[in-house]
């Protein structure tokens, strides 16, 4: 039986080249979903899966004779990537520091992102882990500093449009919700929500800051939640190695959840998803000399 997501309801096929094969049993050991198995002392594919060959691709990536090519489920051979040819490989202390170098831009000089640059952040993004594949996260684009400067001013349009739910008695129905869900509410949510809108009177963007792009990650239905911000993290930081700046919005998804079609339909987002983040890019106008320590809330260790 296939894992149905929205892209796909079928298997994926594993095809065994056994001229090449050195019967190894990487792939098997690979496998969890016990889609290969051993017999005879090479590698074959099992009649009695867990749930049917996902493409995840494992086995292809780590067959040393490229004696596995897996199609279906959006996958071919060709999406093979030979790691041999990748000598440029960063140590732990060049990532740290591109990460702890990092900070969130809401200023942007008034320079567009060029599209090199877009396709090497997508081309960073796309190769995040997913939870199944194929990825069912959507992403839409939004390029040039009047596109996203149209888009946030229907956003807050719509914001004004369902201005209601920051009312004074619906807020308080938020305690139905759980303490904290109320207090978010009314510390955040209906002081953002006011902000935004009298800002947008005096054509002032700040929910996405005029940013020259920006980009929605979306999850559908079928993936977990936590797909779409894996990517926008990958994109962050391919955008920060390449010189730009960045910064996550997570204001917008909540608030168009569960409405706003027209918006929907002239944007080109999701019609339905679970989960979302929009992330702003673009050159950065002011350059940051230090660093931020941070912290988590609590760090336990579980162990023997």
């Amino acid at each position: 039986m296939a894992i149905i997501t929205s892209r796909t309801n079928e298997n994926g096929w594993i095809n065994i080249l056994y001229d090449r094969c050195n019967s190894c049993g990487l792939c098997v050991k690979v496998c969890k979903d016990f889609s290969l198995i051993m017999d005879d002392n090479k590698p074959v594919v099992s009649n009695f899966p867990l749930f049917g060959c996902i493409a995840c691709g494992q086995c292809m990536a780590v067959c040393p004779t490229n004696a596995i090519e897996i199609s279906g489920r959006e996958m071919t051979v060709n999406d093979r990537i030979d790691l041999s040819e990748m000598k440029d490989k960063s140590s732990y202390i060049q990532l740290k520091n591109l990460m702890i170098g990092r900070r969130s831009i809401r200023d942007f000089k008034e320079v567009e992102v060029e599209n090199a640059l877009i396709e090497k952040i997508i081309e960073a993004a796309v190769s995040a882990p997913m939870g199944l594949p194929p990825s069912d996260v959507h992403l839409v684009v939004i390029k040039g500093r009047l596109k996203v400067r149209e888009f946030s001013f229907d956003v807050i349009d719509y914001f004004r449009k369902i201005s209601w739910v920051f009312s004074p008695a619906f807020i308080w129905l938020w305690r139905l919700f759980g303490k904290e869900a109320y207090q978010v509410m009314k510390s955040f949510g209906q002081p953002l929500v006011n902000f935004m809108t009298e800002s947008k009177e005096k054509q002032e963007n700040y929910l996405l800051y005029d940013a020259p792009l920006a980009m929605y990650f979306a999850a559908s239905p079928y993936c977990d939640p936590a797909d779409p911000y894996i990517p926008a993290t990958y994109a962050m930081l391919a955008a920060e190695s390449l010189g730009l700046g960045s910064c996550m919005i997570g204001s917008i998804h909540p608030m168009i959840q569960y409405g706003a079609k027209k918006l929907k339909q002239k944007w080109n987002l999701p019609e339905k998803s679970p989960a979302g983040i929009f992330v702003i890019f673009g050159h950065p106008k002011y350059k940051f000399k230090s660093g931020i320590r941070r912290s988590f809330a609590e760090v336990a260790f579980i162990q023997n």
